[in-house]
């Protein structure tokens, strides 16, 4: 199989490996040729090399702000948490402005380690600057155990060796069979801690939220069955102080798919979206 004959979507359903490939990584002159051939190759190579390695979190854009921060790769966004792929990298919606890749989120690591002792602590959290709140990443407080010779490393330059180091201590945790990567960035833009937050005030249209009880009533299913909807993804709820609300766009979108293709039979995944891979 060649690499063009093949969308970037499929290559992040599937996932592919370069052995499942005619093209030779290795090979500079087939990958010049793949590139000038076909559009989209660098961002297929990039994410087949992410895959390749096994990366969660993407080095290149490491850096200190307050915080030190970190974007996630897109084979994470993309494939572990299910984000929707979207070349133009706009909004599915209108109601609650958010980018469905996920690619706007970051991870910020605040350094919590005492001056001296053999264990470090790192806080966790995911923000959004478009939507300005900061949320907690799991349990929030991870432990790095500095292993012989490390400590030093750490007092030299601890920005170096925190990219170098903690970072895949990082990924370690986060592929662990009780973290949850989809549902933590899900949860992220869909548990919002303050319906008046002066920055998401911009991004939300209040008055096209609606009641899972006015959704039941206009898709003609009981109000279970429209939180179960919510958890699959297949229309957008968002909770408000415990208070789940639903965005009138993917309802809207949801009655034409409706229309178009008919209500999903039981059993399979609504709106092509994909069972979580086991």
């Amino acid at each position: 199989m060649k690499l063009s004959d093949i969308t970037m979507q499929e290559l992040i359903e599937r996932p592919l490996f370069w052995e499942d490939f005619e093209e030779d990584r290795g090979n500079r002159s087939s990958i010049k040729a793949l590139v000038e051939q076909d559009p989209t190759a660098v961002q297929k190579i990039r994410f087949l090399d992410q895959v390749e390695d096994g990366e969660l979190l993407d080095r290149d854009s490491f850096r200190k702000l307050d915080f030190y921060e970190v974007d996630f790769t897109e084979y994470a966004r993309l494939y572990l948490a299910e984000g929707q792929y979207s070349p133009e990298g706009q909004p599915a919606g209108n109601d609650v402005d958010y980018l469905k890749d996920y690619s706007g989120i970051k991870l910020l690591i605040q350094d919590v380690s005492m001056p001296f002792g053999d264990e470090g602590l790192f806080a966790l959290y995911l923000k959004d600057y478009e939507f300005g709140f900061i949320n907690p990443l799991g349990v929030c407080i991870y432990p790095f155990d500095f292993t012989d010779g490390s400590r030093a490393l750490y007092d030299e330059d601890p920005e170096k060796f925190i990219r170098d180091h903690v970072l895949l201590h990082f990924e370690s945790e986060f592929w662990e069979e009780d973290f949850d990567l989809k549902q933590e960035l899900f949860d992220y833009y869909h548990n919002l801690p303050d319906v008046h937050h002066p920055m998401l005030a911009n991004k939300a249209d209040l008055d096209g939220l609606l009641t899972a009880k006015a959704v039941s009533e206009k898709l003609g299913v009981s109000i279970p069955r429209v939180m179960k909807m919510v958890e699959e993804g297949s229309i957008d709820g968002y909770k408000f102080g415990g208070k789940l609300l639903i965005t009138q766009s993917s309802v809207d979108q949801r009655i034409r798919y409706i229309e178009e293709h008919g209500k999903p039979t039981r059993g399979k995944a609504s709106d092509g979206k994909r069972r979580k891979k086991k």
